[in-house]
């Protein structure tokens, strides 16, 4: 290829990883053009090794059941093909099956940086692997307090378009499917739920309010509680914290003999096609999932390329998507 535009090999490898700062653009654009004419691409394999390194991110997740990582892995493979490193999904669970997991990858040298996306507010885990200089780390939407590498979205404004909605179909007494508090997520959207009510002047029942996990289960077994009542003594609708939740809030309404939405209307964030499929299909909150991932990931390769990290913000706006869980309240 370099001899083909005629200048040595060593200014065609400059030029073809944009060193061309010395190099005239005439000089340049014969290297391009003598490139693309022979379907060059750059060996990804040699370049991981003249770096030292394996050319490989990992992304832990806690739990594969849950569809707001869904989004979240294709936005990080795309960035990880397209700056040709490999991607290794891993599912860590928490606790001592997180460590492990981190372990098993940054010990053993089989990825230079890790996504995390999972993380307790106070994690041990995080604050130790946040001493170990040797790999770098990147939090997807979460946060850690002193650890600046995380990219996250607006929760407070996420779960104040739930509350909106809700008000604006007349709905006064709202129950809250939460997330766990000791997870960065569930405490700002616990956070954005009680702070959306008290700008409509309505009151933050602590008997409304219980913890669904994040899970099928848990949201099931949240519902159950905050449901079991007298029709004047629970809440119209629901605001639920992920769409694994709901899916179990939908199956606690039914076992309790409500109807979604004429006794209770129900609203989720993370849209995924399954919400599109439930019965009655459900009232979500679309977050850019898959923004989220492709900015998580391009922080990860700058970090590896020596940039100081700094927390992101997503600036993408969520989108309400409207379906039939969510109705006018009941009448007294």
């Amino acid at each position: 290829m370099a001899a083909a535009a005629g200048v040595d090999v060593s200014t065609a490898s400059r030029l073809l990883r944009g060193q061309d700062t010395a190099y005239r653009a005439e000089t340049r654009q014969r290297v391009l053009d003598a490139a693309e004419a022979l379907g060059y691409r750059p060996n990804a394999q040699a370049r991981a090794l003249r770096l030292q390194r394996q050319q490989a991110i990992g992304l832990l997740v806690p739990d594969l059941d849950n569809f707001g990582f869904t989004q979240i892995m294709r936005g990080v493979q795309e960035v990880a093909t397209e700056q040709d490193y490999t991607l290794m999904v891993v599912e860590a669970g928490s606790g001592e099956g997180a460590g492990n997991s981190y372990d098993k990858l940054g010990l053993e040298g089989k990825v230079d940086g890790v996504l995390v996306a999972f993380a307790s507010v106070d994690d041990p885990n995080i604050q130790e692997w946040a001493s170990r200089e040797h790999l770098p780390m990147v939090l997807v939407q979460r946060g850690t307090p002193g650890y600046p590498a995380a990219v996250v979205m607006d929760e407070v404004h996420n779960v104040s378009i739930m509350v909106d909605h809700l008000v604006a179909l007349g709905h006064r007494r709202i129950g809250h499917v939460s997330g766990p508090l000791r997870t960065d997520t569930g405490l700002r959207r616990r956070q954005g739920f009680a702070a959306a009510m008290r700008s409509h002047g309505l009151t933050v029942r602590p008997e409304w309010i219980c913890d669904g996990n994040f899970h099928w289960r848990g949201g099931h077994q949240a519902a159950l509680h905050i449901l079991d009542a007298p029709a004047a003594q629970r809440p119209t609708a629901l605001v639920v914290a992920n769409l694994l939740s709901a899916l179990g809030t939908l199956s606690a309404a039914r076992e309790l003999g409500l109807s979604v939405p004429n006794d209770l209307s129900v609203i989720a964030i993370d849209e995924h096609i399954v919400a599109a499929h439930t019965d009655p299909p459900l009232t979500a909150v679309k977050t850019p999932q898959r923004e989220l991932g492709r900015a998580s990931a391009h922080m990860l390769l700058q970090v590896l390329q020596g940039h100081r990290p700094s927390k992101l913000v997503l600036p993408t706006p969520p989108e309400l998507v409207v379906r039939a869980s969510t109705a006018p309240a009941p009448s007294a």
